[in-house]
C-alpha cells in the first residue's frame, strides 16, 4: 500500500466555469433583469475527515464543498491497536474503540503538511466500549450503537481523560441496526439500512426519538456516511473505493426530496480504502437571515466579497494582492452581478458558475443571494487554483478559471 491515497481522475463535468464577461458572451439583455431577493440562506466552511487505514494508519483528508474535490490527504503512523469505530471530536481529537472495547484518544500535533501526533494513542477506559459505530454531533453528545442498541454520552471535556469526562451513559433505544451512523447536527443523527433506507434521527433531551425516513432505497452501497454539518453528506463505497457527495437544502425539515445527487462528479472514483472514516463536526454550516445583502449594490456586494475573502481559511486570503486579483476576476467574469447569465453556456453568477445549479451546495438560494455565490466560488478557487492570484493568473492565460 502506498503512503498517499491514489486521487481518482475526476469527470469533465466540473472541469471549469465559463468566460462569461471576460469573452464578451453576456448580453445587456442576460444581465438587466435580476431576480428578487428574499430570505437568504447561505452556507460555508469545509470538510475534514479522519480515517484508519486497513493496516492501522491514521489518515486525514480535506475536501472543497463547492466541487466535491478532493484537497488534501495525510498519513499518519500505525496506532498500535485493532480499531472498530471512531468518532472525532474536534480538529486535534479522535476517539478510537479498539475490537477488545477499550476506548482511545488521539492527540493530533499537526495535520497541515503532515499528519502528527502528539503523543502515542491514550487509553481512557481499558474495557466496556463495544460499540460497533460511534459519532460526536458537536455539542458535548457522544453516540454509540452496541448490539442493536443506541447510547448517548456526555463529553464534559475536550480533552476527556476517564469517566469523569465521559459520562451520563443513556440508553436511547434498541432496534438500532445500522450500516452506518454519523452526526448531523446538534442531537440529529442520519443512518442508512443495509437495505439501503436512509433515515434522519431527532434526539431529544429526554432521550426519546424521532425518526424521519428520507429515502426508501438507494444507499445500500455505502459501508461509511459521514457529514460536517450543514446538511453535506459524502459516502463511501466499499467494493470501489468511491466518494460521493450530497447536500441536503434543509435537514431538519424531515423530507429526503431537497437532497442534491452529485454523482456525476464525485470526490473520487476509487482510492479510499480506509476501514474507518469520521467526520470533524460543524465545520459546514449554513444560516438564514430575513434581511439579504442589496445584491444590486455592487460596492456592497465587492466589500461583501472582500469580507468573505479576507476571512477565508483562517484568513490565509487577507491581503490587498488576492483581493485585486479577485476583483478584477468577477469584473470581468460577471461584473459582481449575482443574477449574470450566460445564455450560451448557462453560467450563472457572480462567479459564473458552470452550471449555476452546482451552487445549491452552499445555499438552496443561489440564484439570488451573492452571498452564497461569493462563498461558492470562493471554495471553488481554492480547490482549483489555490488562491484568487492563481486564478486570475489562469485567467489571464486562458481566457477562463
Amino acid at each position: 500500500m502506498t503512503a498517499t491515497l491514489r486521487q481518482a481522475a475526476r469527470k469533465s463535468a466540473g472541469a471549469a466555469l465559463s468566460t462569461a464577461l471576460g469573452a464578451c458572451l453576456l448580453t445587456v439583455g442576460a444581465v438587466a433583469t435580476a431576480p428578487a431577493a428574499e430570505a437568504a440562506t447561505t452556507c460555508g466552511g469545509t470538510a475534514s475527515i479522519y480515517g484508519v487505514l486497513p493496516d492501522g494508519r491514521l489518515t486525514f483528508s480535506t475536501i472543497t464543498p463547492a466541487t466535491g474535490a478532493l484537497k488534501k490527504v495525510r498519513v499518519g503512523a500505525d496506532l498500535g491497536f485493532e480499531p472498530r469505530a471512531m468518532a472525532t471530536l474536534d480538529f486535534n481529537t479522535v476517539l478510537v474503540t479498539s475490537t477488545t472495547g477499550a476506548l482511545y484518544r488521539l492527540d493530533v500535533l499537526t495535520n497541515n503538511e503532515s499528519l502528527v501526533l502528539e503523543r502515542p494513542p491514550v487509553k481512557i477506559f481499558d474495557s466496556g466500549w463495544t460499540h460497533d459505530k460511534l459519532t460526536y454531533d458537536g455539542h458535548g453528545h457522544l453516540y454509540g450503537t452496541a448490539g442493536g442498541v443506541l447510547l448517548r454520552y456526555l463529553v464534559s471535556q475536550p480533552k476527556p481523560t476517564g469517566s469523569a469526562h465521559i459520562g451520563q451513559r443513556k440508553e436511547i433505544g434498541s432496534g438500532f441496526v445500522l450500516k452506518t451512523l454519523t452526526a448531523a447536527g446538534d442531537d440529529r443523527l442520519l443512518a442508512t439500512t443495509s437495505a439501503g433506507a436512509l433515515y434522519s434521527y431527532k434526539i431529544n433531551a429526554d432521550g426519546t426519538w424521532d425518526r424521519d425516513d428520507l429515502k426508501p432505497s438507494g444507499w445500500s452501497g455505502f459501508d461509511q456516511v459521514v457529514s460536517p454539518g450543514g446538511g453535506l453528506y459524502y459516502g463511501r463505497i466499499e467494493t470501489t473505493g468511491a466518494m460521493y457527495w450530497y447536500k441536503d437544502a434543509d435537514p431538519a425539515d424531515g423530507s429526503g426530496t431537497d437532497i442534491a445527487y452529485h454523482n456525476d462528479i464525485p470526490v473520487n472514483t476509487g482510492g479510499w480504502t480506509q476501514r474507518l472514516l469520521s467526520a470533524q463536526p460543524g465545520t459546514f454550516s449554513c444560516t438564514t437571515t430575513a434581511d439579504p445583502l442589496d445584491g444590486h449594490d455592487i460596492p456592497a456586494v465587492k466589500a461583501a466579497g472582500r469580507d468573505l475573502m479576507n476571512r477565508y481559511d483562517g484568513g490565509a486570503w487577507n491581503s490587498t494582492a488576492q483581493w485585486n486579483c479577485l476583483e478584477q476576476l468577477w469584473d470581468r467574469e460577471s461584473g459582481w452581478r449575482y443574477w449574470a447569465d450566460n445564455p450560451s453556456s448557462t453560467a450563472y453568477g457572480i462567479p459564473q458558475a458552470l452550471p449555476g445549479s452546482k451552487m445549491d451546495a452552499f445555499g438552496d438560494d443561489w440564484r439570488t443571494n451573492p452571498v452564497t455565490q461569493i462563498k461558492w466560488g470562493l471554495s471553488y478557487i481554492d480547490g482549483r487554483y489555490g488562491t484568487p492570484c492563481g486564478a486570475w493568473t489562469h485567467f489571464l492565460n486562458n481566457n477562463w478559471y
